[in-house]
């Protein structure tokens, strides 16, 4: 493989991991198609982080609390993350009827594995699949529901990088400094492996009802056509195939990894690791957070989607500072009749998407 670093797993996880995926298996009843394990976890890191930092609280009120957001706000890695973004989208995608049509009557002219070849080989092949842009937009849709709350609660944490200001002990030095930067450097190098409830979580939030796309797009016309969700629908039209389980995860490396938007994930983290290498007092940690963890990242995902780029925040210059694969359901399938683990979702903060903060100059 090419990245094969993107699926590593323990062997200890994995039996763990395992015996989640069975569970979901065996109790769904609706038709479904395959996705490999490594794939599926990718997807799961995605939804799981989103979810997670997403619903980080901006109501800091010690420096416990600030290293607690910080390990949740640093919490995936660079190239999983990605690829889980296109795995995510992928399975929005399958749940579009019109692409899943589309897909069966192309193989009425083409043989099946001619097909699975050609979309391995150029992922941008999935454009002449009737449906096609249904279920980019369906991807589309999707990965900006992610991106949403995260970047909402960046610019809150970012506002909290000046309002904490008022209490005493948001002042004091960072206790540790290294030590937290090499911390946040090894949970950032962490893979993620999901256990049953995030399986559940994944399928309860990628195959949910389609709700109106936040930023427009989409349709027939070819907007929501990005190369993060031509992969995903790629990667759809490959399950539907039966070309993305386990036995054929070796031939997914160009399907799974989209150069743009991983550079831009791999900066986010470098831009973190700068910042909180020369922050001093604990708000300037709190700054580093919510703009490069959290809001940085929103970004990767947005402009992934297809979003319009938001314009950057002024930075003062007094802050240098193989195991068995996962059946997914497809066509809309009644999800919520199926008894799958779930857990809570995080409510997002509220906050005015025009704001716009840098750390305080102020020491």
């Amino acid at each position: 493989m090419k990245h094969p670093v993107i699926w590593a797993t323990t062997a200890l996880v994995a039996v763990v991991a395992v015996s989640g995926f069975a569970v979901a298996r065996q109790e769904r009843s609706e038709p479904g198609v395959s996705l490999a394990r490594d794939v599926v976890a990718a997807a799961s890191a995605f939804e799981t982080y989103t979810r997670g930092a997403g619903g980080i609280s901006a109501a800091f009120a010690d420096g416990g609390g600030v290293s607690e957001a910080l390990a949740t706000g640093a919490s995936y890695q660079p190239e999983q993350l990605d690829a889980g973004m296109i795995a995510y989208g992928a399975i929005a995608a399958l749940q579009e009827q019109a692409f899943i049509d589309g897909v069966r009557r192309a193989t009425r002219d083409t043989p099946p594995e001619v097909l699975a070849a050609r979309l391995q080989d150029d992922p941008e092949a999935v454009l002449d699949i009737e449906g096609v842009a249904a279920a980019a937009s369906r991807a589309q849709s999707a990965l900006l529901k992610r991106g949403a709350p995260l970047d909402a609660t960046g610019k809150a944490v970012r506002k909290a990088a000046y309002d904490i200001q008022r209490q005493d002990w948001s002042k004091g030095a960072i206790v540790d400094s290294a030590g937290r930067l090499a911390k946040v450097k090894a949970i950032s190098a962490a893979f993620f492996n999901p256990d049953d409830h995030d399986t559940g979580r994944l399928i309860q939030a990628a195959t949910a009802a389609r709700e109106e796309r936040t930023f427009g797009g989409g349709g027939e016309g070819g907007a929501a056509f990005t190369p993060v969700t031509v992969r995903s629908a790629a990667l759809a039209a490959l399950a539907l195939l039966g070309a993305a389980d386990d036995d054929h995860v070796d031939e997914l490396d160009n399907i799974m990894r989209e150069e743009t938007s991983a550079q831009c994930m791999k900066m986010a983290k470098l831009n973190l690791y700068q910042c909180l290498a020369v922050a001093g007092p604990q708000y300037e940690d709190v700054f580093c957070l919510g703009q490069h963890a959290l809001s940085d990242t929103a970004q990767c995902v947005n402009a992934a989607a297809g979003a319009p780029r938001a314009p950057a925040s002024p930075v003062p210059t007094a802050v240098p500072r193989r195991l068995p694969g996962f059946t997914i359901p497809v066509g809309g399938q009644a999800v919520a009749a199926a008894n799958i683990p779930t857990g809570g979702e995080s409510t997002a903060v509220d906050l005015d998407p025009d704001g716009g903060w840098g750390p305080a100059s102020s020491k």
